[in-house]
């Protein structure tokens, strides 16, 4: 015994129409075009104002790049402003420190000695450590501090302390004058100059 039911269906719809015949099943669909829904708004909007726009965002990125130039250069001329002065006080350091280095020198210091009036002594005395003795006479001689027998011409421009204890400039032209009768002229070469042999 059969248990199937017999049905009504329409078959042609299960299987989809044949291509040449239309789908009755659904109604026809037809693509049409939507209406303007703004057209107040793009007729408010003009191509003038967007050019402006694009104008003002341009010189914006002008101006911007142009006060970041002026800030940089700025810099560069404050650091080369810096880099010169830092030259400058390089030599103003080299010179006082040659202005310190005349003042230390042992000609200078001898000078300044005798001129405040310290005094040589010509045969000091010494104390042995081992038993205590002392060595010499206590109460030598002292002379004058005599002056430099080297003249340093370095010194010339630099002041001298007087018994006063002020800087007063250097008396060089007794000295010069002094070396200068000391002096005999210099011999003349007379006959060939003497060389060495060679082979």
């Amino acid at each position: 015994m059969s248990t199937t039911l017999p049905m009504n269906f329409d078959a042609s719809a299960l299987r989809g129409a044949p291509a040449g015949l239309p789908d009755v099943s659904q109604p026809d669909r037809h693509l049409r075009p939507v209406p303007n829904a703004r057209p107040a708004q793009r007729a408010k909007r003009s191509p003038l104002m967007g050019a402006l726009i694009a104008v003002g965002v341009v010189l914006a990125i002008f101006a911007t790049q142009l006060g970041l130039s002026i800030a940089i250069s700025q810099g560069a001329y404050e650091s080369r402003a810096l880099e010169v002065e830092q030259r400058d006080l390089g030599r103003v350091e080299r010179v006082l420190s040659q202005n310190v280095d005349k003042l230390a020198s042992p000609q200078n210091l001898a000078e300044n000695a005798a001129a405040l009036g310290m005094v040589q002594n010509s045969r000091p005395a010494t104390l042995r450590l081992s038993d205590g003795a002392v060595l010499g006479a206590l109460q030598s001689e002292t002379t004058a501090a005599s002056g430099n027998l080297i003249p340093n011409a370095t010194l010339e421009s630099m002041p001298v302390v007087d018994a006063a204890g002020l800087l007063v400039p250097r008396n060089t032209g007794q000295a010069a004058g002094a070396q200068a009768a000391d002096m005999k002229p210099p011999v003349r070469w007379t006959g060939k100059l003497p060389a060495p042999d060679t082979h």
